[in-house]
C-alpha cells in the first residue's frame, strides 16, 4: 500500500472509530438530567434520560424550556430544533429547582464536491467546501462510505475503480467532530467513462482591449486545464483549472501589443494523463485610414490551423462581409469608402474543427480629396404650386447639401436655395418666367461639385379653332445627360380620367379627331429619358373648353312633307335646352326642354306665315349655362 492510500486507510479507521462516541450521553451542567446528542445539524432531534427518581411524572411534572425562550413544556422529553444556533436547554424540577445545558445546532449545507472522471471507469473526488470537519465519501451511495477527508481544500480521494460500467448515485456527506452525525448528504449523478473525450474550443471573442471571452465545449465530471500561450502558438503554460464551465473570461491582457492563444486538456487525475484540444488565438488588429482607402492588417497565430478570415465591415447601418481564404494573408486595403465616413472592422478567424476567433472592432473615419461628379440629370415636374425638380448624383460621393441656381429669361444663374435631399420644389415657378435650373452640391469631404446639366422645365401651350381643333406646341426638355427619347402626350377629361395617350418624338401635335363626349379636355406632356432610373419630365396642364357652335335653322315648311317640316336648336356638348317660341307680340306659342321640333302650330291648330321670335337657355357639358335668342320664318308651300 503506498504511503497516500495508507494515510487515507488509518484516517479511515480512525474517524470510523469515533463515530460510536458520538453517541454517549451529555451530563448537564450540574448533573441531574442527560442528552443523548448536544450537537448536531439542523433539524436536530435530542432526548432527554436519566432524569431524577420521582420527578417528571404527572403528579410532579417538570418544567422544559428547550430553546431558551421562556417557552416552557411540561414533561416534554423529545425536542427537534429547526433553526441554526446556540441554545439553553433548562429542566426546572419542583423539589430541588433547575437545572441545564448548552446544546449547539449548526447549519446544514449539502457539501460541495467535484467528481472527476478518469480513463477506464475510474473517478478520485475533490471536495471543495470548508462547512464541515469531515467529509465521508460514498462512490457507489451505498451506504458503506470509501473514503473519510478531513477539513482540507483541494484533497484529492485516491482512484476508484467502478465495476461494472455505467451510470452511478455518488455522494458526500459533512459531519462535525464530538456532533451527531445527521448532516446532509449531496449526491451527484456520474458516468463512467473508458476513455476522456477529446474537448473542443469553439470561439474566442475579444470583449475590449484586456479582455477575451472564451466558449468551449466540455464534458461532465472532467477536470480541465486551461494553457496560454503569448505570441506564439508553440510554448503554452498552465493559467487555470476549469472544471463545470463551458465559458470563461480572461481580464488583464494586452490585445494591442501581443496575440494570445489558448487551448485547454482533459485531465486525467488517476493516470496523470492530458488530452488536448485545438488551439485558437486571438488576433493583434490595426486599421488605418488614408487617402481613399482603409488600411487593415492584423497578426495571429495557429497558421497552420487557420482555414479563412472573415472581414465585417460597419458603415453607419449597414454591414458586409467577406471571406479571405488564404490563411498566410493578413493584410487589407478597403477601398470601397465614402469620404468622412465611420467605418468599424472585425476580423474573425477560422480554425479547422469550427474553431473561430474574433478580434477587437477597429474604427476609422475616411477620407477622400477626390472631386465629386458633376449633377448631370435633373427632372423637372410643373405642378399647380410650381415645378418639382429632383436629380441623381453619383453614390460615390455623398453630399451634405445641393445648392439650387436658377436662371429667368436668359439671365445669369443665381442662388435660388439650399435642399438637404435630391428633391426641391419652387413654388415661384410659372411658365412665363422662362425658368431655368442648376445643381451643385458639396459632398463630405469638401469638395464642391463641378458645373453640370441645365434643366429648363417643359412648357406647353395651345390654341382652340372654332372648328374645334386644338393646335400643341411645347419646348424640347434640356436637364439630361443623354437626352429625350420620346414625348408621352396625355389627354385627359374633365373628371381627370386619362382619355388618350400618344407617344410623340416631334413637340408639336394637332388634335383634330372629333371626340363628341368631352367638351372639356386637359393636355400635359411627359418627356421620357433615355437612361434608365431617372423620372419622367411634365409640363404644365392646359386646359380647353371647346365651343358648342349653336346651330338653328332661319325658315321651315310644316307643310308634312317629311322635309324640314319642324323646327328646333342644336349644338355640340349640349346636355339641357329650354326652347320657347313666341309671335311677334309676344304670346308663347311653344315650349320644350326635351328638344322637340315646333311644328308650327299652336293648340292643334296651325300658325299663318309669318316671322316668329325663338328663345333658348342651354347648359353644357363643361356645366356652363348661357342664352341665345332669333327668329325663324314659317312657309307653307
Amino acid at each position: 500500500m503506498n504511503v497516500k492510500r495508507r494515510q487515507f486507510y488509518l484516517l479511515f479507521v480512525f474517524t470510523l472509530a469515533g463515530v460510536a462516541s458520538y453517541a454517549q450521553p451529555y451530563p448537564s451542567r450540574l448533573g441531574r438530567f442527560q442528552v443523548d446528542q448536544k450537537k448536531g445539524c439542523v433539524p436536530f432531534t435530542i432526548t432527554l434520560t436519566n432524569l431524577l427518581a420521582g420527578d417528571c411524572t404527572p403528579g410532579k411534572p417538570c418544567v422544559m424550556d428547550y430553546e431558551s425562550n421562556n417557552t416552557q413544556q411540561q414533561n416534554t422529553f423529545t425536542h427537534t430544533y429547526l433553526t441554526a444556533g446556540t441554545f439553553k436547554l433548562s429542566v426546572l424540577y419542583q423539589s430541588i429547582g433547575a437545572d441545564d445545558i448548552s446544546i449547539t445546532v449548526d447549519p446544514n449545507p449539502q457539501p460541495n464536491f467535484e467528481i472527476y472522471a478518469c480513463s477506464g471507469n475510474q473517478a478520485a473526488i475533490r471536495v471543495v467546501d470548508n462547512n464541515y470537519d469531515q467529509y465521508v465519501i460514498d462512490f457507489n451511495n451505498d451506504g458503506t462510505p470509501e473514503n473519510i477527508l478531513p477539513y482540507s481544500n483541494n484533497i484529492l480521494t485516491p482512484p476508484h475503480a467502478y465495476a461494472p460500467p455505467g451510470v452511478y448515485n455518488t455522494s458526500v456527506r459533512g459531519r462535525h467532530l464530538n456532533s451527531a452525525d445527521n448532516c446532509a448528504a449531496k449526491t451527484q449523478n456520474f458516468q463512467t467513462l473508458a476513455s476522456l473525450p477529446t474537448p473542443t474550443m469553439n470561439t474566442l471573442t475579444s470583449v475590449d482591449a484586456a479582455t477575451i471571452k472564451l466558449d468551449f465545449t466540455t464534458a461532465a465530471n472532467i477536470q480541465y486545464k486551461l494553457e496560454i500561450a503569448t505570441n506564439t502558438a508553440a510554448t503554452f503554460q498552465l493559467f487555470q483549472t476549469l472544471y463545470g464551465v463551458s465559458t470563461l473570461t480572461i481580464p488583464n491582457l494586452k490585445l494591442d501589443q501581443n496575440y494570445y492563444c489558448f487551448r485547454i486538456n482533459a485531465y486525467d487525475p488517476c493516470n496523470n494523463t492530458n488530452t488536448y484540444s485545438n488551439i485558437v488565438c486571438s488576433s493583434k488588429f490595426t486599421a488605418t485610414a488614408q487617402g481613399d482607402v482603409n488600411k487593415l492588417a492584423w497578426s495571429t497565430g495557429g497558421i497552420p490551423f487557420v482555414s479563412s478570415y472573415n472581414i465585417t465591415i460597419k458603415q453607419n447601418n449597414n454591414t458586409t462581409n467577406f471571406t479571405i481564404s488564404n490563411a498566410s494573408t493578413q493584410n487589407f486595403d478597403d477601398t470601397n469608402i465614402i469620404c468622412i465616413t465611420d467605418y468599424c472592422y472585425q476580423i474573425t478567424t477560422n480554425y479547422g474543427g469550427g474553431g473561430k476567433s474574433i478580434s477587437l472592432e477597429k474604427c476609422v473615419k475616411s477620407f477622400s480629396n477626390k472631386i465629386p461628379t458633376a449633377i448631370t440629370d435633373i427632372s423637372s415636374a410643373v405642378t399647380s404650386t410650381g415645378v418639382d425638380l429632383s436629380w441623381t448624383q453619383d453614390p460615390a460621393f455623398t453630399a451634405l447639401k445641393y445648392s439650387v441656381f436658377r436662371s429667368s429669361n436668359g439671365s445669369k444663374y443665381g442662388f435660388l436655395a439650399y435642399a438637404p435631399t435630391t428633391k426641391y420644389t419652387d413654388i415661384l415657378y410659372t411658365t412665363t418666367g422662362k425658368y431655368c435650373y442648376q445643381i451643385y452640391y458639396t459632398d463630405k469631404c469638401g469638395n464642391p461639385s463641378p458645373e453640370g446639366t441645365t434643366a429648363c422645365p417643359l412648357e406647353l401651350s395651345g390654341v382652340l379653332d372654332k372648328k374645334n381643333v386644338v393646335s400643341l406646341v411645347w419646348t424640347s426638355y434640356k436637364g439630361w445627360k443623354n437626352g429625350v427619347k420620346n414625348y408621352l402626350l396625355e389627354k385627359y377629361n374633365v373628371q381627370g380620367v386619362l382619355v388618350k395617350s400618344i407617344i410623340l418624338t416631334d413637340t408639336t401635335f394637332l388634335d383634330d379627331q372629333p371626340d363628341p363626349t368631352n367638351q372639356l379636355v386637359r393636355y400635359q406632356i411627359k418627356a421620357q429619358p433615355n437612361a434608365a432610373g431617372l423620372t419622367s419630365s411634365v409640363s404644365n396642364l392646359v386646359e380647353f373648353i371647346k365651343n358648342t357652335n349653336i346651330f338653328y335653322p332661319t325658315a321651315f315648311t310644316p307643310n308634312h312633307d317629311n322635309l324640314n317640316d319642324g323646327f328646333t336648336v342644336s349644338g355640340q356638348y349640349i346636355v339641357k335646352m329650354n326652347l320657347k317660341i313666341f309671335d311677334r307680340w309676344g304670346s308663347l306659342l311653344f315650349a320644350t326642354e326635351k328638344n322637340e321640333p315646333w311644328d308650327g302650330q299652336r293648340d292643334g291648330k296651325p300658325m299663318s306665315p309669318s316671322v316668329y321670335i325663338w328663345k333658348a337657355e342651354f347648359t353644357d357639358l363643361a356645366g356652363r349655362t348661357f342664352s341665345q335668342e332669333g327668329t325663324v320664318a314659317l312657309i307653307l308651300n
